[in-house]
């Protein structure tokens, strides 16, 4: 396994209605101090848990839009083209497919999802 296939990548969800500051210092943060080769920002396609959100490919252009001039940094439409609603359970298990068994995948939360991590 070549060094970059054993580093981490770091997940980062949520409706991204709108995305915000705290989102990219979050990914930052975690960026630098977990050492992630890259992370996935992962808007939810139908976030169950907040309502209704803006349409689906607005929220994604504006994580395009904000994460532009971050090298590490990439939008995952996945959830997008999922129906239904967007359980993480379901990202994890397909990112989990395709990057294999060995290389950690790092689940990135806010406070607030944090909180509703059980449901």
């Amino acid at each position: 396994m070549t060094r970059d296939a054993a580093e981490p990548i770091g997940l980062l969800g949520g409706s991204f209605d709108p995305i915000h500051v705290g989102h990219l210092q979050l990914a930052r943060d975690a960026a630098e101090q977990l050492g992630l080769a890259r992370v996935l920002f992962l808007p939810a396609g139908l976030a169950w848990q907040k309502g209704p959100a803006a349409p689906a490919m607005h929220r994604a252009r504006m994580v395009e839009l904000s994460i532009a001039t971050q090298p590490r940094f990439a939008l995952d439409r996945r959830e997008l083209r999922r129906p239904g609603p967007s359980f993480t359970v379901d990202t994890l298990r397909e990112l989990r497919q395709e990057v294999g068994g060995q290389r950690p995948l790092v689940l990135l939360l806010g406070a607030d999802q944090f909180h509703q991590l059980d449901t």
